[in-house]
């Protein structure tokens, strides 16, 4: 299932949206949400992380995938990327 969410600047729609549809599903919940830049998929990846007590993106549940670089583990469950990387997931 896929589901696309829009909204305006700062409600969410990257840090708290994300996580609470983790919450909810921790074992089986797939979340990717996109970026439009490298540096905002790290910033939000490691915030996310550091508000889910975790060390760093790609240790436990949270991880990102930028060109060039990638923070993400078997546990990764919520990620981080840009709309570039998505594309290319899709396209292969």
């Amino acid at each position: 299932r896929v589901v696309l969410l829009t909204g305006e600047t700062g409600c969410g729609k990257s840090t708290q949206i994300p996580q609470f549809i983790l919450e909810e599903n921790p074992s089986q919940a797939k979340i990717v949400v996109c970026q439009p830049r490298r540096v905002a998929a790290t910033g939000v990846a490691t915030r996310v992380a550091e508000e889910r007590g975790e060390n760093s993106p790609g240790v436990e549940s949270v991880g990102y995938v930028v060109r060039g670089d990638s923070a993400i583990c078997n546990k990764s469950r919520l990620v981080f990327c840009t709309t570039g990387v998505l594309l290319r997931q899709m396209q292969s």
